[in-house]
């Protein structure tokens, strides 16, 4: 009965941490490009998912079998470089469209675009970018829901069910993912159909970020 009970708080802790603000700000970006059928975009949002699945499968594992987890000061390194990056893509943006821009992306595909490969082609979200991007997300800031998953896990005696936690917890993530994967899909693409060169919901995203990357310097 225990065990039943770890798993479904994992399962709730899971969905939870799926709506955190930094998830849905990258996945807002993924699914905002103009290039790409809707189901291209869900599987760009699925790798992006994947890496970050695999980073928190990664992490529980090392709890249960090695007593580790990530550094506090690394913790807080990583939760200032989100911030930087969320304020630099924020400018960026209203910056572009200020200089007479004209285009439907969002905010981080904006600016992505902005940097060139070698060949001069323009940057676009690929599977291995945004699973890296996941793979970032993953071990940035240890939010409360992580934590008490954690927490959960180590005062748990059976190694096999702390697996199954986390496991669980990871699967309540992924569904979480492509929920917000789905609606910002919907959302973009129905904006655009009212704005069609620079969508409303692109000036949305900008101050949202600009706001979640300046409480991550706080």
């Amino acid at each position: 009965m225990e065990f039943a009970g770890a798993l479904v708080l994992s399962l709730l802790l899971g969905l939870r941490h799926g709506f955190d603000w930094d998830h849905i700000a990258a996945l807002t970006d993924i699914t905002g490009g103009n290039s790409g059928s809707k189901k291209e975009r869900i599987m760009l949002s699925l790798w992006y998912a994947v890496g970050h699945e695999t980073v928190i499968c990664l992490l529980g594992f090392s709890i249960i079998l090695f007593t580790w987890s990530v550094p506090v000061w690394a913790d807080h390194l990583m939760g200032k470089a989100i911030g930087l990056t969320l304020i630099f893509m924020a400018i960026l943006t209203v910056i572009g469209r200020r200089s007479g821009q004209k285009t439907n992306l969002s905010r981080g595909i904006t600016v992505l675009q902005k940097l060139r490969n070698r060949r001069g082609e323009p940057f676009a979200f690929t599977q291995r970018n945004v699973f890296a991007v996941g793979i970032i997300h993953g071990v940035g800031a240890e939010t409360p829901t992580q934590l008490l998953l954690f927490t959960t896990l180590a005062g748990m005696t059976a190694r096999n069910h702390g697996l199954a936690a986390v496991a669980v917890f990871s699967a309540g993530l992924l569904i979480t993912h492509i929920l917000i994967a789905v609606a910002g899909i919907w959302i973009h693409d129905l904006t655009r159909k009212i704005r069609p060169y620079f969508p409303i919901t692109v000036y949305a995203a900008s101050l949202f970020s600009f706001i979640l990357g300046f409480s991550y310097l706080l």
